[in-house]
């Protein structure tokens, strides 16, 4: 008699990734949806500033008018730059996204060389220039920034890599209230005088902060490296550059965190001007190893930008490089952790002076676009025509965290495959991808589960999630079936029965990993079959099963478990 009685994790169907090339190409729609500005694009942005589900476009010139664009459920975008009153000329360098006073509408900062920033409020129709009431208005060099909460306080918080001929202090500004800030650089340990070029944050250690990474304006030679900083958990940080193992001290323009072989570390990609770019791989114990060359990432000079994004949708992180004055740009497809360039096949190989790259999904079609700067030359909006592989979007508010969510993590499992992606607060250097986090599945047809951890540290584990939809998560509430367990076994195993030597009733328990055809069946010593436990198709997770042995005399039994190609014999005594 079949007695199957507890079922811990989630649902899910046996994923068959393709081995092959998704046969997707990018085309470049910037014309056509009214996005080809021909300015000196330094920075932009994926971002919905009207909240209407679809991702707007905040681009920020050198010297020329910056450009808010508008998205029309995906079809066109249209200039709204001065009816937001966002249309100011100044020597523009970048942006950073993140609604710091969580209000439900995000908010910009725009950085310039030799000019004051400016911190834009979203009144939700328009922005207004907040710069003078938040305690911001300095005179910067550069504009690569990130928004994060380092201190875990539900406000986002602002770094500001400030460049130029050292010294140039970094800028650190605390968010006191939801409405003013103070630079607490120094306090906190930010003390470094090295001119930075840009900036990037993840919790590279996995325990729930961000930590931070600054690429110096550097070249071989210079006292100065770039710089990590862990964050200590305490509202303060260490510098732990030289034992980190990330020494480099080349000209970087973008740094760029995400976890291209799906180890669950977040490795970090670097873009720089001069030398050779690195992919610095996550040891997992506060070290990095520059494993670039060994991966087939030989290139360098003239990067000005970079992004992670799985742009096939078959599971794993695939890397875009953004390069300028002639050189073409790259598109390193990601095959299992080994690269090739297919930027000249899929449509993506830009020979114009490209300064910046942002990714988001601008048509809501489940495949990652790009927009990408051209400094002085047409600007491209290059759309993903799609494939055939599955696809998941996340898009996060936070409650008791920041209602941004930047630096919330989300985990995602399909079959024996685990993903993770971060919040960010600023991307690949003077620019940001869009908020929402992105996964692609391959041909999964469940997420097995979901794992979000919010920057607080609430962690909500769900799971049976299907494929091909955007959903918006709110922190405390259910987006799907809630389970208490963690993710999906790694592994087919059969436990031994307890209590054994058992009378008359013992458990049996066994795990799976994937969907399978499950027999369990008990035999005698002389391999006759006493009883059939299960007999049916069984989603993955970890189940129970009672063997009641009242009929039966003293002596040594077997049971079997088959699940697929994995079958094991364990014995058990019944003592009456």
């Amino acid at each position: 008699m079949k007695n199957v009685l507890l079922f811990l994790t989630a649902a899910t169907i046996l994923v068959c990734f393709s081995s092959g090339f998704s046969q997707v190409t990018f085309s470049d729609v910037a014309p056509m949806m009214g996005v080809a500005d021909a300015g000196a694009a330094q920075g932009v942005a994926f971002i919905d500033v009207n909240n209407d589900g679809w991702l707007d476009i905040f681009l920020v010139n050198n010297n020329t008018p910056n450009k808010l664009w508008i998205n029309s459920n995906g079809t066109v975008y249209n200039d709204s730059t001065a009816a937001w009153g966002v249309n100011a000329t100044i020597p523009g360098r970048g942006l950073s996204c993140g609604d710091f006073n969580n209000d439900g509408f995000i908010d910009v900062m725009v950085g310039g060389w030799l000019t004051p920033i400016i911190l834009y409020k979203n009144t939700g129709t328009s922005f207004i220039d907040y710069t003078s009431t938040a305690g911001v208005g300095f005179t910067g060099y550069g504009g690569s920034m990130n928004w994060i909460d380092y201190n875990k306080d539900g406000k986002l918080d602002l770094l500001f890599a400030n460049n130029g001929m050292p010294p140039r202090y970094k800028y650190f500004f605390r968010n006191n209230d939801l409405s003013t800030f103070t630079n607490v650089a120094m306090t906190v340990g930010i003390s470094d005088s090295s001119s930075t070029l840009t900036v990037a944050s993840a919790d590279y250690d996995n325990d729930g902060d961000l930590d931070i990474f600054f690429g110096t304006q550097s070249y071989p030679g210079s006292a100065f490296t770039s710089i990590l900083y862990r964050n200590n958990g305490n509202g303060t940080f260490t510098e732990v550059t030289a034992s980190s193992g990330i020494t480099t001290n080349y000209y970087i323009w973008g740094a760029e965190w995400g976890d291209y072989n799906n180890d669950g570390y977040m490795d970090l990609f670097l873009a720089t001007t001069t030398g050779l770019y690195q992919l610095y791989k996550n040891n997992g114990n506060g070290t990095f190893t520059d494993v670039s060359a060994s991966v087939g990432i030989t290139e360098g000079g003239n990067a000005y930008s970079c992004a992670w994004f799985d742009y096939d949708n078959d599971g794993d992180l695939d890397l875009y490089v953004a390069r300028g004055q002639g050189y073409a740009d790259i598109m390193y497809k990601n095959n299992g952790g080994v690269f090739t360039d297919v930027a000249s096949t899929i449509g993506l190989s830009d020979l114009l002076h490209s300064s910046c790259v942002s990714v988001g999904d601008y048509n809501n079609d489940g495949y990652l676009d790009l927009y990408l700067n051209n400094n002085g030359a047409p600007n491209r909006l290059f759309r993903n025509s799609t494939g055939p592989n599955k696809w998941i979007i996340f898009r996060l508010r936070g409650v008791t965290s920041n209602r941004s969510a930047i630096g919330s993590r989300v985990t995602i499992k399909t079959g024996n495959l685990t993903q993770i992606r971060e919040v960010e607060g600023g991307s690949g250097g003077k620019g940001q991808n869009s908020l929402p986090v992105e996964f692609g599945i391959g041909s999964a047809t469940v997420i097995d589960s979901v794992i979000i951890r919010w920057t607080n540290g609430l962690v909500q584990r769900f799971a049976n999630i299907a494929p091909n939809q955007i959903i918006d998560a709110v922190e405390g509430q259910t987006i799907g079936v809630e389970h208490s367990g963690e993710i999906i076994p790694e592994k087919f195993s059969l436990s031994q029965n307890y209590p054994n030597p058992f009378n008359p009733r013992t458990v049996i328990s066994f795990s799976l990993s994937v969907v399978s055809d499950v027999s369990l069946k008990v035999y005698d010593v002389q391999g006759r079959e006493v009883e059939t436990l299960v007999n049916e198709r069984l989603k993955p997770g970890i189940y129970e099963s009672t063997f009641d042995a009242s009929r039966l005399t003293s002596g040594v039994y077997f049971y079997k478990l088959t699940a697929g190609e994995f079958t094991e014999t364990r014995k058990m005594l019944l003592v009456k």
